[in-house]
Formats: C-alpha cells, structure tokens, sequence
C-alpha cells in the first residue's frame, strides 16, 4: 500500500486511489512501453498534421494517429459517424488478447472477425480536440476491461479507470481540457445547457493523473502549460509539487 502526507489537495482515499490505479496501469500495460514509446500528445500540427478534403477522411486520419501514440495499431476499429436516424448501438464485440496488448507484437482477435467500432459525431471534426479526446476515451474503455487484474475498486471504477488509462497513453491534455466542454445540449435541471462532462474523473483528477504521468516522464511544467487551459495551471502546478514531494510513492512506481 502507497503512503501519502496528510494533507493532499484530494482527500486521502481519492489520491491514494489515482496513485493505485496509475500502478495498475503499469503493471497490466506494458511499463517498458510507457517509457520508450508513449509521449504527450499536443493539440497541435506537430501530433496532428493531416489534411483532408473530406470529414470522413480526416476523421479516418486522426483516429489512425490516436491509435498510433496509444500502440494500439494493430487493433483493428470501423469508424462509424453518428446520425440521428441511427438504429440503437449493438453491443461491442468479443476482444481477445494473444499476447501483449500492444505495441507493434500485439495479437487482437475479435468476435468473428469484426472490428472494434469507433463512432464518432462528424459536428465534432470542428471541435478536433474533443472530437481526440472522445475517441482516445473510446479505444481505452475496452484495455480495462480485458486485464484479469481489475482496477482498484473493482468493476464500478472501469469508467474511472478508463479516463486513467487515456491519459497514461499520452492523451491527458485532451482530457483535461475537454473536461467540461461537450456542448451536446443538457439536462437542463441539473447542468447549465449544453455542457456535459466529459469522463468520470473529474477536472482536477484529470489534471492530477497528467501531472503523474508528466513528472515520472520528466516532462517540464514549460512543455506542459501552453498546451493546458489557463484555468487549470494552478491546480496542475501544485499538483506536480505535491507528487514531487511523494519520494516513496514515486520510487514504488518507478520500480514496477
């Protein structure tokens, strides 16, 4: 078990659980990948470059980038736009993992032969880094679902742990930044019209697992912060303080 100082910026049970979770993630998604292959991935040309003269080829692009800096390129996916006229979503297909999940060795095979769907609303290719972050979301939920080693809490924390694995595969600053910007329309009684939360980390948990992965990649706060919204910077600053000061902790995961 993790030891942590008495006074986290989370209450103790949400800190420890993020440090347990990014553990998990170490242990169950090839550590020696995270390490060598995966960066942080930026809103930006440098990560994004592709061009298209159509929406469905862009979109094909940027999924075929996602997949790339998440070492998920050997799993096969359909990208299938939303439309209102829609028949209900089917179940997801069957996955199984024959060896490491992956990297350039990884073996999916999928319920007779599909491949994993990935939809996606094509409104959002205006809104490229939502549109990113939803579909990093989306090939992360079924990783945490495929481990035998659940995550901490069990099955009613996959959500929690998906959100986790997106950002430990380089994509925190879509995450973070999206956190609450899904303008879909609301509920209207209980969320202002047209925003809707993203994942189920909140905001400041995001920002928090991003400043884990950022301080055990040696990443600077400068290569951080012109990528992140400006009202996250102070959270995101001391939350890179706060896990700094955690030696132990630090040294634990390091050593997975």
């Amino acid at each position: 078990m993790l030891s942590f100082s008495k006074k986290p910026l989370f209450d103790e049970g949400t800190t420890e659980w993020l440090w347990e979770c990014f553990a998990w993630a170490l242990r169950n998604f090839d550590r020696d990948l995270f390490y060598s292959h995966t960066v942080l991935v930026t809103p930006t040309k440098v990560h994004f470059p592709d061009q298209a003269d159509d929406g469905a080829t862009l979109a094909q692009l940027i999924l075929d980038r996602i997949k790339s800096y998440m070492a998920l390129q050997k799993w096969p996916t359909r990208l299938i736009p939303v439309t209102e006229e829609m028949p209900p979503a089917q179940p997801s297909p069957a996955i199984a993992i024959h060896g490491p999940a992956r990297g350039d060795q990884a073996l999916i095979e999928i319920q007779n032969g599909q491949a994993l769907p990935v939809c996606y609303d094509p409104i959002l290719l205006r809104q490229p880094d939502l549109l990113i972050a939803m579909m990093a979301q989306t090939l992360a939920s079924p990783l945490a679902h495929l481990v035998q080693e659940l995550p901490p809490g069990g099955d009613e924390n996959i959500g929690h742990a998906t959100d986790l694995l997106a950002i430990f595969m380089g994509f925190g600053l879509f995450l973070t930044n999206n956190a609450f910007n899904y303008h879909v329309g609301g509920c209207g009684s209980c969320r202002p019209k047209g925003v809707q939360l993203l994942g189920e980390l909140t905001e400041g948990q995001m920002a928090y697992v991003l400043a884990l992965f950022c301080v055990l990649k040696k990443i600077p706060n400068r290569e951080v912060l012109p990528h992140l919204k400006g009202t996250i910077h102070p959270f995101f600053k001391l939350a890179v303080k706060e896990i700094k000061r955690k030696k132990e902790a630090l040294a634990q995961l390091q050593s997975l």
